[in-house]
């Protein structure tokens, strides 16, 4: 079976930040970038990609199906972009309760012209 046109583009084990000592770390070192309900931490790595962990505390964003919703959104945003990210780990962060697929977009677009 033919490998999909968009393999290029995916979200793979390897691009996610999975332990709670890798977010530890960006979060102690790393730069913070604030916008709007949103904060960006970033920080650079030798993987030789650029990687990403999502948090939306439950106090920010009350019911888990947004919660989800926002991930995704920030997942898909990062996968469309990836190939222009510096590389680096990245965060980002939910700070405020009304989030919106704009804003993600918006972050992660300021990440392409910025270096970690």
């Amino acid at each position: 079976m033919p490998e999909p046109a968009f393999s290029g583009q995916r979200f793979t084990r390897q691009q996610r930040l999975l332990t709670a000592g890798q977010f530890k770390n960006i979060f102690r070192r790393g730069r913070r970038l604030r916008l709007d309900s949103l904060e960006l931490i970033t920080l650079s790595n030798d993987f030789g990609q650029p990687r990403l962990g999502v948090v939306v505390p439950k106090r920010c964003v009350k019911l888990a199906v947004r919660r989800n919703t926002i991930k995704r959104w920030a997942r898909e945003s990062f996968r469309r972009r990836q190939q222009r990210l510096p590389v680096g780990d990245i965060i980002l962060q939910v700070r405020g309760q009304v989030v919106t697929f704009a804003q993600v977009e918006a972050a992660m677009e300021r990440l392409c012209g910025a270096a970690p």
